[in-house]
């Protein structure tokens, strides 16, 4: 790596970073209506080059998702779940029980409560939950059919969570104990949307200049290279 080029390489880093938050800020902005969506934020570093320490790389570590509680919307659906506090539902899905803050369920042909994607929602003991009629939920999770106390709702703390798809979530559970079921509502998306314009139009700028300079630097080097020739 050519000494002079160093500023083009570290600029360009930039670049990418840049290109890699307008990627999350988008992906959160395309999301502000989806129900129970978490928004994701980038987590950067500076990476200090050896040996001089002069140079600094702007490099991504990872991405963090805020779990951070969206609004409430009453649907008067009384399949739709909302979890008002901490916690996630357990569903069964084919690679095994995953987790959810996404309450929006139906009953199966054989009368279990599923998700959308038809995944069977799970009671506190991970076993599936069979409704087969009209059900009744208080704040506890405790689901009741023609009065008579069926199920409990799983409501799970997940120790070290990770995405595992659009509205997916890994850990390890552990009984939750802060939260309350909202029966007829939905958990909306915890994105705000002027603030993710803002950060795309902050993004934007910020790339416009990394590619002008980058651009600037080329130029003063080419001419450097040529009077050296």
């Amino acid at each position: 790596m050519a000494l002079d080029y160093q500023p083009i390489y570290i600029l360009a880093s930039g670049m990418l970073l840049q290109e890699r938050k307008l990627d999350v800020s988008a992906n959160n902005l395309a999301n502000m209506d989806t129900p129970s969506f978490k928004r994701d934020l980038l987590l950067a570093s500076a990476l200090y080059v050896e040996p001089t320490g002069n140079f600094v790389y702007p490099v991504i570590d990872s991405v963090f998702t805020d779990l951070s509680q969206g609004p409430l919307r009453q649907t008067d659906n009384p399949l739709d779940l909302a979890i008002e506090g901490e916690g996630f539902f357990g569903v069964l899905t084919p690679e095994g029980v995953r987790f959810t803050r996404k309450g929006k369920f139906s009953l199966d042909r054989e009368g279990y409560l599923v998700t959308e994607e038809g995944y069977r929602v799970l009671d506190r003991d991970m076993n599936p939950i069979l409704v087969g009629g009209s059900a009744e939920v208080d704040p506890k999770g405790n689901v009741y059919v023609e009065g008579d106390l069926i199920a409990t709702l799983g409501v799970w703390e997940l120790e070290d969570p990770q995405k595992a798809g659009f509205d997916l979530f890994t850990g390890n559970p552990v009984p939750a104990r802060d939260f309350r079921i909202r029966q007829g509502f939905l958990e909306m998306s915890n994105v705000n949307g002027i603030l993710e314009m803002v950060r795309i139009i902050e993004t934007s700028r910020a790339h416009e200049v990394y590619s002008r300079l980058v651009q600037a630097i080329d130029e003063v080097q080419e001419k450097v290279n040529t009077i050296a020739r």
